[in-house]
This record gives structure tokens, sequence and C-alpha cells, in this order.
């Protein structure tokens, strides 16, 4: 009986002496329609900038706070939400000769990559921001293309917040800037987004 009792004590003492891992398990997380999330669009132009903004975005994403670079996600806003403080621009802008909201009604968001940088470590640390950079899938008038959007992630006990920007060049997805409004409209676009997700 005593060699049965060492037997057992030395195993034990081997499963507390090995190096174990620890976790965080991946959370699904809902980016709400409650005004909380925001997209913000800039056209720069020679004659004119025009700002333009929606807060009707919904969506989600994955994470594993222990290892940000497998986060999935996507999201969406309706292109009727936009408004840019003209209401008459605000109907072009959504009509047939611009982004066509009648045929494609939503604009979209896929994330397909998190690149960390350098220095930048995979686990994310409760209540700071990290740095990364998302590539994605983002479709507006029907056309979708990658882009590559620098940003930061924070983790709380409140959800994840997500800030980014990157560029959107109209004619790559087949949206026409006529000559007569063209030094007022520009054909690349800055595009911030600021989201708010919460733990389903």
């Amino acid at each position: 009986m005593m060699k049965n009792a060492t037997r057992a004590s030395l195993i034990l003492a081997m499963c507390l002496a090995a190096p174990t891992t620890s976790r965080a398990d991946s959370t699904t997380y809902g980016v709400l329609d409650d005004g909380k999330s925001r997209v913000t669009f800039v056209s720069d132009a020679p004659l004119e900038t025009m700002t333009g903004t929606t807060s009707k975005v919904t969506g989600k994403l994955t994470v594993d706070p222990a290892d940000i670079t497998k986060t999935k996600g996507s999201f969406k806003s309706p292109v009727v939400s936009l408004r840019t403080d003209n209401d008459l621009r605000d109907e072009h802008l959504q009509g047939d000769g611009w982004l066509d909201a009648k045929k494609h009604p939503n604009i979209h968001f896929e994330i397909t990559e998190v690149i960390l940088g350098k220095k930048g470590s995979a686990a994310l640390k409760k209540n700071k921001e990290t740095k990364v950079q998302v590539t994605g899938k983002f479709t507006v008038h029907g056309v979708t293309k990658p882009v590559t959007a620098s940003g930061s992630v924070k983790w709380s006990d409140a959800g994840v917040h997500i800030k980014a920007k990157f560029t959107v060049t109209l004619e790559d997805h087949m949206i026409s800037v006529p000559s007569i409004v063209r030094l007022k409209v520009a054909n690349d676009i800055a595009v911030s987004v600021d989201l708010h997700a919460v733990a389903k």
C-alpha cells in the first residue's frame, strides 16, 4: 500500500510540474444597430470636402483574446443610411448613378486576416489597445475588392472596441465620377470605422 501511495504521489508531482498552456476561449461578439458604432467617409476634392456618416452598422466578430490573429468577422451598413447633411446630395448618392441602393442595398466588409506589428503580441491585454493591420474584402456597388486597414483593438469586460482606417477608390467599384463634378468629388475616399461589439 505504501508503494501505491508513493507511485500516486510521483504521478501527481509530474502532472503539477508539467508546463500548462492557458488559453482564453474564442467569443462571438455582435455589433448592434444601437447607434454606438459609426462609419465615416471623406471625399477631399479640390473644390469641396464632403463628409458622410452612418451609425447603422451591424455584424459579428469572433475573437480569441489569446490569439488575435484568429479573428474573423463581417459587418454591413445599408446604403440608404448614409448621410452627408444635404438631403438632395444624399438622394443622388443613393441613386442609380452612384451607389444604387435599390440594386446593391448594403456596404459590406469581411475580415480575412489580422496582422501584428513587428513587436506586437498575439494576445490581447484587457483594457489595453493593440495596434493591428487588418486585410479584408470590401463590397460596395456590388463589387468586392481587397483592402488593408490600419487600426487598433481594445478588449474589455464591456466587449471589443475596434478602430480602423482605409481608402476606397470609386473606379475600382465601377462608380464613375461625372466630369461635371470631378472637382467636387474625389476618386479616393477615406473611410474610418469605429465599432463597438458586445458578447452574444
